[in-house]
């Protein structure tokens, strides 16, 4: 399953540092697939976190919004056969520094609050996510207080 799944993503999402136009980059995709678990983590997509997901891919990857759909739906797929999180966060180590993790943090906090309810699952997976990303605790707390005003 993990060779199928490397697979798919060198073959059919192209290579690294490619953009959406003939395809979501590897990143843009693993980011997408870590927001689809954070909002899956209460077992319910609300639509509140798919737009909340869909406006994150925008400002994040300057994609236009069809394009983050697009991505939205590649990564509902990949969720449904994902078995870990370590190959999403791996490639997003390999590609972003630091300040870029730390905004994928607080996107993951956006989506979790953007049903108005925090789950203890989403809560959970954001602080495994964000020690698979290397993000500091300090981070983590941040991020967690602007997501939580609406600040992102």
């Amino acid at each position: 399953m993990i060779r199928a799944l490397k697979e798919f993503l060198e073959n059919a999402l192209g290579q690294p540092g490619e953009t959406g136009r003939q395809g979501p980059s590897r990143v843009e995709l693993a980011a997408a697939v870590l927001m689809v678990e954070i909002s899956l983590a209460d077992s319910e997509l609300h639509e509140e976190e798919r737009r909340t997901i869909e406006n994150a891919l925008v400002r994040e990857f300057h994609l236009s919004p069809e394009d983050a759909a697009g991505i939205i739906a590649a990564a509902e797929r990949e969720v449904d056969h994902a078995v870990s999180l370590h190959d999403y966060t791996r490639m997003i180590n390999e590609r972003l520094d630091a300040g870029e993790k730390v905004r994928i943090v607080e996107r993951l906090w956006e989506v979790a609050f953007a049903d108005a309810v925090l789950d203890k699952y989403e809560e959970y997976y954001i602080r495994k996510i964000a020690d698979l990303l290397y993000v500091p605790h300090v981070q983590l707390v941040r991020t967690r207080h602007r997501a939580s005003r609406g600040g992102g």
